[in-house]
Order: structure tokens, then sequence, then C-alpha cells
């Protein structure tokens, strides 16, 4: 009895213990499971935290960078619609040098530069030379002239690309002119181009305030220097138009309707000014002979021929034109006989000398010329009537034996 009491006590005993461990051995599991999943929900909490602060940083960014955007944009609208008012501008007219002028003028002003210039290309003496300007001394105007590929100007024309100098005078391909006064600190210089063929340079010296120019500048600047070219090319149009029509085709002498619009001017001008006004007219001696002779074309060359020895032994100031057939005129505003007869016994002596023969084939081909003067001083007197007296100056000198000088 006894030993099964204890037996059993034994029994309950150990099913105790095991209970217990059981118990406590699922506790741990239980509170290592919780624990993990404490973690889990900490660490995921973390990382939406951090999300959302990365989203925050990044959402300040992008807000920032909007804000630049927008500004840009404004400003890039404010310059096109600045840039849209000045070529309007510019195209109102199609005078050459007024578009000139207000190119140089309009370039500086939306760039901020203190200094400009316009250069164009000299074909003949195969130089760059400044057309107009701004902020420039005249000794600087008249005394540049730049090779294509010589200094910044000469480089941009060659290459046809547009350059941006941040170092000024400093830069290796500056040419430096000792007319010029200014320390150049930073210029933008941009080709002026017609259908692809550079034309000319147009320049910006100097930001305002002592800024350096910046890359936006220069777009600026190019798109305005297209514009620009545009300008410039219809109001060329315009000019040949307009100077074909008051220019003879063969000598690229005004023609006999121009002189007779502007002798009547200048006689105007010579009776409200009290000038004087000398008129010259000149024949070829013996022209029929000459073309009968060798040929009409050889005859055309000698126009071509006398008219550039008028044009080279004549003032500034004076208008030379073809008056018909082989007849010349020439107005010389302010001259009176004395003045008038020492240009036309230059022109005389000139074509007298001259060889007018291609000198391979026909070594000696002379021809002379008899010249007519005429003037008014305080006379009321008609460009008609002028005409007609320095007719009767040439008559005289055709008259008394060609090649001479008369004067009434």
């Amino acid at each position: 009895m006894s030993y099964w009491v204890y037996s059993r006590f034994d029994i309950d005993l150990n099913e105790a213990k095991e209970k217990s461990n059981f118990f406590w051995y699922n506790k741990k599991k239980y509170i290592k499971a919780i624990s993990i999943i404490f973690f889990l929900i900490v660490f995921r909490r973390w990382r939406i935290m951090l999300n959302r602060s990365k989203e925050k940083t990044e959402s300040k960014k992008l807000k920032k960078e909007l804000v630049v955007l927008n500004k840009e944009k404004r400003r890039l609208n404010r310059e096109l619609s600045a840039l849209k008012l000045i070529i309007s501008e510019i195209n109102s007219t199609l005078n050459l040098n007024r578009v000139l002028d207000l190119i140089i003028q309009k370039g500086t002003q939306i760039v901020e530069a203190e200094r400009g210039s316009l250069m164009l290309f000299d074909h003949r003496k195969e130089e760059l030379y400044i057309k107009s300007s701004v902020g420039l001394n005249k000794r600087t105007v008249s005394a540049v002239r730049i090779a294509p590929g010589e200094g910044i100007a000469g480089w941009v024309f060659k290459e046809g690309k547009p350059l941006l100098i941040k170092k000024g005078a400093k830069d290796p391909r500056f040419k430096k002119f000792k007319e010029e006064e200014e320390e150049l600190k930073s210029i933008i210089s941009v080709p002026l181009k017609i259908k692809n063929k550079v034309i000319g340079v147009i320049n910006a010296d100097d930001k305002r305030e002592g800024d350096f120019f910046s890359i936006d500048d220069l777009n600026l600047f190019s798109t305005f220097a297209n514009q620009a070219a545009i300008a410039i090319q219809n109001a060329q149009l315009h000019q040949e138009v307009k100077q074909q029509a008051i220019t003879d085709g063969l000598t690229d002498l005004y023609n006999f309707r121009y002189i007779k619009n502007r002798l009547e001017e200048e006689v105007k001008r010579a009776q409200r000014f009290k000038h004087y006004l000398a008129l010259i007219m000149a024949d070829i001696d013996d022209f029929k002979k000459y073309n009968d002779t060798y040929g009409h074309p050889e005859g055309n060359k000698v126009l071509k021929n006398l008219a550039n020895i008028l044009r080279s032994n004549i003032r500034e100031v004076d208008i030379a034109a073809r008056y018909g057939g082989e007849e010349f005129i020439i107005i010389l505003p302010e001259a009176n006989r004395e003045e008038a007869k020492k240009i036309a016994e230059r022109i005389r002596s000139k074509v007298e000398k001259c060889n007018f023969a291609d000198e391979k084939n026909h070594p000696e081909r002379k021809i002379t010329i008899s010249l007519g003067i005429t003037a008014c001083f305080q006379e009321n007197i008609t460009p008609k009537d002028l005409v007609r007296k320095v007719d009767q100056a040439l008559y005289l000198a055709k008259t008394r034996g060609k090649n001479r000088v008369e004067v009434i």
C-alpha cells in the first residue's frame, strides 16, 4: 500500500516537472517570437520614417529646382519679348546705315555691354573694318583693320563660330591696338551669317557693373546676330535695287535721271547758301571712229576705263555721271571756275597718257577727250541753263582742236 502510494506520488511529481519544463520552454519561444515581431514592427516604422524624410528632402529639392526653372523661364520670356521688339524696330527701316547703327545699339543693350562694334568685310582689301560702334573713340574706329584669322574678331570671321572670352586682353588670340584706351575684361564675338556665308562680326565688350558675360549672354547674342544678319541682307538688297535704278549699268557711274534730279538740288542749295557751283562736261574725241576700227566691245572697255579715271580724279563731294553715249558730266559743289579747270585738266592729261588697249596684242590704243566748264555764284540760273552753258563750252573745245578744256 505504502509502496503504491509512493510510486504514484513519484509519477505525479515527474509529470508536474515535465509540464513545468514544457511551459517554460514554450514561454521562451513565445517571448522570442514576440521580440522578433516587435523588432520587425520597429524596423518597418523606421524605414517608413526614413523614406518619408527622404521624400520630404527630395520634395524640397524639387520645389527649389522648380522655382529656379520658373524664374529662368520668365527671364527667357522677357528676353525673347525684348528681342522680338528690337528686331521689329530694326526691320522697320531699309536704310543700310540706319540698320547697322540700330543693330549695334540694341545688341549692346540686350547683353548689357559697355561697348560694342559691328565689323564688315571689305572684299577689295580683304580685311574687317568697323562700320558702326557704341562706346568706342573715333581713333579706334578708324584704326582697327583685321585680317581673317587675326585677333578674336578675325578668328570668329574665319571659323564662323561665336566666342565667349572671360580673360579679355589676356586671351592669346586678342590683338591690341595702340588707339584702344579701354582695358577689356570680357568679350563676346559672334559671326554675322547670310546663307552660311559670313559677312562680318558683331562684338560686345565688358558687361556693365564689372560682371563677366555668361553662356546665356552668348546664346542670346547669337540669336540676335542671326536675326540682325537677315535685316542687313534686306537692307543691302534694297540698296542694290535702289542703286541700280540710279546707276549706269556699263560704267557704274550715276545715270542721266539721277544727275538731272541731283543738279536741281545742288543749284537750289548753291543759291540758298550763296555757294559756288561748277559743272564739267566731257566727250570722247572721235569715238565713232574708235568703235568702227576696234568694235563696240572694245569701245565699251574704253567707257569703263574712262569712268574709273573720272572717279579717281575728282573730289569726294563731286558727282560724276554718264550723260549719254560717250558724254559724261560732273557736278562740283562749292567749286569755282578755276578749281573746276584744275580738275578738268588733270582728267584730260590722265586720259591722254592712258593706254586703253590690251597690252599683249595691241600695245598702243590712245584716245583723247574734250571738256567744257561753267560755274555759277549768286546767280538766278536754272539747271537747264547751266547745262546749256557747259554744253557750249564743250562745243568750243571741240571746234578749237579737241583734247582741250574750255571755260564759259
